[in-house]
């Protein structure tokens, strides 16, 4: 007889399952960290098990002071594909983080084309939000179109940093790029001091524009470009202060770029980039508690 599926938190006991599964993917880093992530405190890992068989996989990571969650990692065995696992197994796992007290948002970024996953993130009642472009630029060389001019500005106070962000009031990105693959809503909970002590600011001659700068890892380090207008090319010197800072930190491969839909359509020449598919951000708040 069939058994009933059932979904459980992820321990170091269940990394043979977690191999026996068949999810296509070569070198997977959750099947490389996965020792890190489930003993993590800020990282929670979940099985969707039937029979003794894991069929598929995902979870969460906390950012924020725990106020946000990002749901991720999520594979499935192929060889039990369509049959609704992925929902089975994060229904639970979303339903566990709306009555956590300490998480305020719930969301999930992914390919735009990725119609699976966002079927089952609708699925879950989460909602869509905003297109982001990852763009790397590898080859400075070829950079065209762009206003050259002096490079900015560095801001080194805290209060200063703190200052230029909660002023902010246009943000044309829709979100606030915290680390490569991991945009949330902008919201001062991200911006701890230990957070902004490692952020490179920079602040244009006019003081109409700012930029952050962090190095960032995911695989590869990366110089991690935080701008939240949309006129990358028209801004005198922001691609020599973005070049500046790589300058600065040559073990980067690159300088990983965030860029809105409108942003990215503003870009006159891909070839100095290494260019992604477009990426989505789904998200909702949770309603507060009567």
């Amino acid at each position: 007889m069939e058994q009933v599926m059932n979904v459980k938190p992820l321990t170091i006991e269940d990394y043979p399952a977690l191999k026996e599964m068949d999810t296509g993917i070569e070198d997977d880093y959750v099947v490389r960290i996965f020792d890190r992530l489930v003993t993590s405190g800020s990282h929670e890992l979940f099985g969707l098990f039937q029979n003794g068989r894991m069929l598929a996989v995902g979870g969460y990571s906390l950012f924020g002071q725990d106020k946000f969650a990002m749901l991720g990692r999520l594979r499935s065995d192929r060889r039990f594909h369509m049959k609704g696992n992925a929902t089975e197994l994060l229904k639970p796992v979303v339903d566990q983080l709306k009555r956590d007290p300490r998480v305020s948002w719930i969301g999930a970024n992914t390919h735009l084309g990725n119609l699976p996953a966002r079927r089952v993130l609708e699925k879950l009642g989460i909602d869509q939000g905003p297109i982001i472009h990852y763009l790397t630029l590898k080859r400075p060389d070829l950079l065209t179109g762009h206003t050259p001019g002096p490079v900015w500005n560095p801001v080194h106070d805290l209060k200063r940093k703190r200052g230029l962000l909660t002023r902010l009031e246009e943000n044309y990105l829709g979100t606030f790029p915290y680390e490569c693959y991991y945009p949330f809503p902008f919201d001062e909970a991200l911006f701890t001091d230990d957070y902004l002590q490692a952020c490179s600011f920079f602040e244009n001659p006019d003081q109409s524009r700012f930029v952050i700068i962090k190095n960032d890892t995911k695989k590869y380090d990366y110089s991690h470009v935080k701008y939240f207008w949309d006129d990358h090319y028209a801004q005198p010197g922001l691609f020599e202060t973005i070049l500046h800072h790589w300058n600065n930190n040559p073990d980067n491969v690159g300088c990983w770029i965030d860029f809105s839909d409108q942003g990215f359509k503003n870009i006159p020449e891909l070839t100095a980039y290494d260019v992604q598919e477009p990426w989505i951000l789904y998200g909702s708040w949770k309603k507060p508690q009567l």
